[in-house]
């Protein structure tokens, strides 16, 4: 950045009466979950997309409490666990897929972003967090019809090997177009993909049935149990046995 336009956005910010404007604009987005903790990772600021996904009223409603107050104890601990990386170390991080509640309350997965806010003298005196929800109906809003039918072969098929290049001949693309179109619509790879679709499925079946673990990977594609812990507890942020635990019911 110049140093002109650097000194033009400090200028125009510094005369901002009314920080409040950006809580203001996420509240006209639906599909994106705003919030803003202090250092002590209490809720500053939230939208109404924040408050309808954990059962509040209004955004007004999320203001003083913790994830403590809002989530079951796994998922809080996992938020607790971000926040304290971000406001340790200064930095933020984009797009790390997480599970957040969804308006029909379940759990879905989202693609979260949280960076620090700093004061006047740059300390980090909270931080910003933002979530967009994964949709698979974006792919065909955008006219992607190829990609719809990849879609759909994922999510009918995860239990079965899949095979990038046949996913792309499916969509009458070439792998590398298919990766880039993935990528446009959901923010992340192809592998990324079958690797959510898959966990989501063990999700379900963790809390929907009694089905053994060992079962759960082999009807979500996993070869061995091992691996179909390794990466839910990767995605997740815990193993499926204390996943089941927490979760079966809770909803």
């Amino acid at each position: 950045m110049s140093y002109g336009a650097e000194r033009l956005r400090a200028e125009f910010f510094a005369k901002m009466a009314d920080p409040t404007v950006i809580e203001r604009v996420f509240s006209s987005i639906p599909d994106v979950v705003f919030c803003i903790k202090n250092r002590r990772q209490v809720y500053v600021a939230a939208n109404d997309a924040f408050a309808e996904r954990v059962g509040l009223g209004s955004r007004w409603e999320v203001v003083g409490k913790s994830a403590k107050d809002l989530f079951p104890e796994a998922l809080a601990s996992l938020y607790r666990q971000q926040d304290e990386e971000v406001l340790r170390s200064g930095e933020g991080f984009r797009d790390r897929m997480e599970l957040l509640p969804t308006r029909d309350k379940g759990l879905g997965w989202h693609l979260a972003t949280k960076f620090p806010v700093r004061g006047g003298r740059g300390a980090v005196i909270g931080l910003v967090s933002i979530s967009r929800d994964l949709q698979v109906e974006s792919g065909h809003r955008r006219g992607f019809g190829g990609l719809a039918k990849v879609v759909r072969k994922i999510e009918t098929d995860y239990g079965e090997r899949l095979e990038r290049s046949e996913l792309a001949k499916l969509a009458d693309l070439s792998e590398p177009q298919l990766e880039r179109r993935v990528r446009k619509v959901f923010g992340i790879s192809v592998a990324g993909f079958i690797r959510k679709v898959r966990v989501e499925a063990g999700a379900r079946m963790l809390t929907e049935t009694e089905l053994p673990l060992a079962e759960v990977a082999t009807a979500c594609g996993y070869a061995e149990q091992s691996a179909f812990t390794r990466q839910f507890k990767s995605a997740v942020g815990m193993p499926p046995g204390v996943y089941r635990r927490e979760f079966g019911g809770w909803w």
